[in-house]
């Protein structure tokens, strides 16, 4: 596999042809906004979070690939202004504490917050959940925090990735969509890929799993 050259923020780099321009910026420790990527899923631009600018487009990073002498910016007003809403937004909908929650302190949203300068006191006057939501144990080796949960479908894509089919999946639509377990242990291989890869501790090991 040969290798590109191109330009991020004014730092010329190297990445294997192939590889998307969200991949190579990470590779060089250039942060991107994103929730839905995971460097061992193909990227899928579902959260909207990563988007660069290339040749004066907004494109999301996860799907354009490296390409000789592409120059990318990773900040600007226009980027700023079209992720900002999003990120707002899934702060207003999201769980009311990080306090106890297994993901504070490595959660991607957290970082999110902490990089874009949100407040979070104010975005919460936007949107104020309804009501708490509860866990889903279904699953057999896990639980399911709708609250958290941003539906970047990691979780979904993973197990599908790895097993060929996945035991998770969306249900519903709009502002009542969530994952669900098909509720069948039998298409669960307990392998935990996406505890490990839900982005803001959304999938919770069970504690106290009895045995059969």
């Amino acid at each position: 596999m040969g290798k590109v050259t191109l330009t991020i923020d004014n730092l010329v780099l190297e990445a294997d042809e192939g590889t998307s321009v969200l991949a190579a910026a990470l590779q060089n420790d250039i942060y991107i906004p994103h929730l839905c990527y995971h460097p061992a899923l193909e990227g899928r631009g579902a959260c909207r979070l990563c988007l660069v600018e290339i040749d004066g487009r907004l494109v999301t990073a996860c799907r354009v690939p490296v390409a000789p002498g592409m120059v990318v910016r990773t900040k600007s007003p226009e980027i700023d202004q079209a992720i900002r809403p999003i990120v707002e937004l899934l702060i207003a909908n999201h769980h009311i504490t990080c306090r106890g929650c297994p993901s504070s302190g490595k959660c991607e949203l957290q970082k999110l917050m902490a990089r874009l300068r949100i407040d979070r006191r104010r975005v919460r006057r936007l949107r104020v959940p309804e009501e708490e939501l509860p866990l889903d144990t279904s699953p057999p080796c896990f639980d399911y925090d709708p609250n958290k949960c941003v539906l970047c479908g990691i979780c979904v894509q993973t197990c599908k990735d790895i097993h060929g089919t996945s035991s998770l999946y969306f249900l519903n639509r709009g502002t009542d969509t969530r994952v669900a377990f098909y509720g069948d242990e039998s298409r669960c291989a307990s392998c935990m890929e996406c505890v490990k890869r839900c982005p803001v501790g959304v999938l919770l090991p069970k504690q106290n799993k009895s045995a059969d």
